[in-house]
C-alpha cells in the first residue's frame, strides 16, 4: 500500500490506538481485539524491545491491518520498523534527517508538530500530516486551530491526554486527519489479557467518533402542491415554521417534503454524522453497500450518500453535520 492510500485509510479509520507492549505475544490477540472493535490500525511504540517483534507479528497475521511504529526518535529506529513491516512512522517531534529517509523510501510519516516554524518545515519538505503532540499540554483543540489556520493544506494527528472524554472535542474538523490515543489499548488491559474490554472500548469510540444522529424525514409527493398542502397542515398542527425550497420544504427542521418522488417508495431519513468518510468506512466494514450514484460532495468530501437498502420503504442517507 502505498503512502498516499495508507494516510487515507488512515482518515477513514479516524482513531489510532497507541500501545506500549511489554510483550510480542499481546500483539496478536490486541490486533484482534481491536479490529473486532471496528479498528483496523494501531501504533506500536517504540518504548519498549519488542515492538519490532510485535509488528512483524501483526503484518503476517493481518494483511489488511495498518500498523505504525511510533516513537520513532531515529534512522535505525525507522529502518528496524521498516524491516518488521511497519506501514507508517510517527515521531514525537520534527526530525528532518529522519522525515527525509522515511521519504526517500516511500514510508508514509507523521511528525510531531506543534510550532508554526516546526510546521513550515515539515511544509517545506512536502508533509501534509502532521502529529500535534502532546495535544493536552500544548493548549488543546484551540491551540491546534491556530496552527492549523495559516496551513490550508496540513492536517494533524493529534495525540496526548486525549481520552474518551475530551476525544469528541477533535472530531467534525477539517483540519483534524485522525485521532490517537493510548485510551484504545489501555496498558493495564493488555498486561491482563481483557481483550473484550479492548474490544468494547474500540466499539464506543467508533461509535462517539461518527456521532450517528436522526436529522429528519423525508415524504415523497407527486407535486408541488401536493408538497405544499401537507407541509400547511403540519405546520397548522404543530406550529413549525415552513421553509419553502425549490425542490422540496422543510416543516420545522424534522420534515422534508419532497415536491416530487425522491429515493425510497415512500421518502427518505437523514442521518446526521460527523464524518460521512469515516462513516462510509465503518458501515462497509458491516457489509453496508451505498448507491454510489447518490453522492453528493462539496468542498472535496462527501456531504450526502445514499444506503443502498430501505427500511421500511424509506432510503436512509448519510448527512455531513455542519461544523
Amino acid at each position: 500500500m502505498n503512502d498516499t492510500k495508507v494516510l487515507e485509510k488512515l482518515g477513514k479509520i479516524g482513531l489510532i490506538p497507541v500501545a506500549v507492549l511489554e510483550s510480542a505475544k499481546d500483539a496478536v490477540p490486541l490486533a484482534q481485539a481491536l479490529s473486532t472493535g471496528g479498528i483496523d490500525t494501531m501504533e506500536v511504540t517504540f518504548r519498549t524491545d519488542c515492538a519490532a517483534d510485535a509488528i512483524s507479528l501483526i503484518k503476517k497475521q493481518f494483511a489488511n491491518f495498518l500498523v505504525g511504529a511510533g516513537t520513532i526518535l531515529t534512522v535505525e529506529q525507522a529502518e528496524k520498523a521498516a524491516e518488521a513491516g511497519a506501514d507508517y512512522i510517527v515521531s514525537p517531534g520534527f526530525n528532518a534527517e529522519l522525515v527525509k529517509w522515511c521519504t526517500k523510501h516511500q514510508i508514509p510519516v507523521i511528525p510531531g508538530c506543534t510550532t508554526a516554524s516546526e510546521v513550515q518545515a515539515a511544509v517545506a519538505i512536502g508533509l501534509s500530516m502532521l502529529k500535534f503532540f502532546p495535544a493536552a499540554t500544548c493548549g488543546g483543540v484551540k491551540s491546534c486551530a491556530n496552527l492549523a489556520a495559516p496551513f490550508q493544506t496540513v492536517k494533524f494527528l493529534p495525540t496526548g491526554g486525549i481520552n474518551f472524554d475530551n476525544f469528541s472535542d477533535y472530531v467534525n474538523r477539517d483540519y483534524i486527519h485522525a485521532i490517537g490515543g493510548g485510551w484504545l489499548c489501555d496498558k493495564a488491559d493488555i498486561q491482563a489479557e481483557n481483550w473484550e474490554k479492548i474490544t468494547q472500548v474500540a466499539k464506543e469510540s467508533v461509535k462517539k467518533l461518527l456521532g450517528f444522529e436522526v436529522a429528519h424525514v423525508g415524504i415523497n409527493t407527486n407535486s408541488a402542491e401536493e408538497a405544499k398542502k401537507i407541509s400547511v397542515e403540519l405546520s397548522d398542527i404543530f406550529g413549525f415554521p415552513v421553509f419553502r425550497g425549490a425542490l422540496s420544504d422543510f416543516v420545522g427542521t424534522g420534515f422534508e417534503i419532497n415536491c416530487s418522488m425522491g429515493l425510497g417508495t415512500n421518502g427518505h431519513i437523514a442521518i446526521d454524522t460527523n464524518s460521512v468518510a469515516q462513516a462510509e468506512y465503518h458501515l462497509a466494514r458491516l457489509g453496508v453497500a451505498f448507491k454510489e450514484e447518490s453522492r453528493v460532495v462539496a468542498g472535496g468530501k462527501t456531504a450526502v450518500l445514499y444506503l443502498q437498502k430501505e427500511f421500511g420503504g424509506f432510503a436512509i442517507h448519510l448527512r455531513q453535520r455542519k461544523q
